[in-house]
């Protein structure tokens, strides 16, 4: 019996050490698993919530349309067509309406429907803005393919032309929360990059918790600080996250203004990321962007803050005024 004990235990032992420092390795060399742990908060599991997406009245929301766009990766042989789920959410008031779209961006797990985003949308929508929000495939009702760098820029762009599309008239901010900060980043950077026309409808860039880079914010993964209690493993995830969505280097060389929101007690992605972000970009000459340190608001309820709030709006309000 004492014997089968100690075979038990030192069987588990050693899963656990092959385990341990294998799946460091795994992050560097294998980029489906890498891609999973990125864009889904560790597991993106279904959520409860998928099947009502399309009837965003079921999440409180009023004057808000469901629909659902077909998008092709051009760089998948198969050319399938995916499928992306997005809201429309409308001003409550029309005579407070505003002639700018918000096209939102959301963070790394679950859908459109999560909680936080919704008081998000509420909030803009009082102010007269009209909010497009959407999943990128993998997420929510969105379908086609898992996510990665390359295809949730893609959707981003689907979504823009179609946007666009729905309200000629209309200005565009984008605004990106959290992962959404970098993609939303790369997105823009890449349009512009590629003098796309619906660049000419995007006039402002918002940046709700952003990231110095997906390496930088890695270190802060609570999952990726178990594996720097030793030498040999310490690091290995956030570099295998390297030369991704690198937003310090990439918004420097966008042409249009940029707004930081991120709140200082933010401990998921700290409040630092944003100073670098602002400093990066004054010191690389770009001197059209403004930070605002929220008070309060942790790393999802920025937009719970008044001051920051007034802050967003009078920036958005002084770019539909330039322009």
């Amino acid at each position: 019996m004492i014997e089968l004990v100690i075979q038990l235990l030192v069987t588990l032992a050693l899963l656990f050490v092959t385990v341990f420092f294998t799946i460091p390795y795994i992050f560097l060399h294998c980029k489906a698993f890498k891609y999973r742990f990125l864009f889904s908060g560790v597991i993106n599991y279904p959520s409860k919530q998928d099947k009502h997406l399309s009837d965003p009245s079921k999440f409180g929301l009023e004057r808000t349309a469901n629909h659902v766009l077909e998008v092709v990766d051009e760089g998948r042989s198969s050319r399938k067509p995916g499928r992306l789920g997005l809201w429309v959410v409308e001003p409550l008031d029309e005579a407070a309406r505003q002639q700018v779209l918000i096209l939102y961006c959301h963070g790394a797990s679950s859908n459109r429907g999560k909680p936080h985003r919704i008081e998000f949308y509420k909030v803009f929508q009082s102010l007269g803005y009209t909010v497009v929000t959407f999943d990128y495939r993998g997420f929510g009702d969105s379908r086609g393919c898992r996510a990665s760098d390359a295809t949730v820029e893609a959707d981003c762009r689907r979504v823009l032309e179609w946007a666009v599309s729905q309200f000629p008239d209309y200005q565009v901010v984008v605004w990106g929360h959290s992962l959404g900060s970098g993609i939303s980043t790369k997105f823009v950077h890449g349009i512009q990059s590629d003098k796309l026309e619906s660049l000419q409808k995007v006039r402002g860039l918002i940046l709700e918790s952003a990231f110095i880079s997906a390496e930088e914010a890695a270190k802060n993964f609570p999952a990726a600080k178990y594996w720097n209690y030793f030498k040999i493993t310490r690091g290995r995830i956030p570099k295998s996250m390297e030369g991704i969505f690198p937003t310090v280097r990439l918004l420097p060389q966008l042409q249009l203004p940029v707004f930081l929101v991120h709140a200082v007690d933010d401990k998921t992605i700290p409040h630092q990321h944003s100073v670098v972000l602002r400093n990066t970009c004054s010191g690389n000459g770009k001197l059209d962007v403004q930070l605002h340190s929220a008070a309060s608001g942790e790393h999802r309820f920025v937009h719970q803050d008044n001051e920051a709030i007034l802050a967003a709006h009078q920036f958005i309000q002084k770019i539909n005024i330039t322009f």
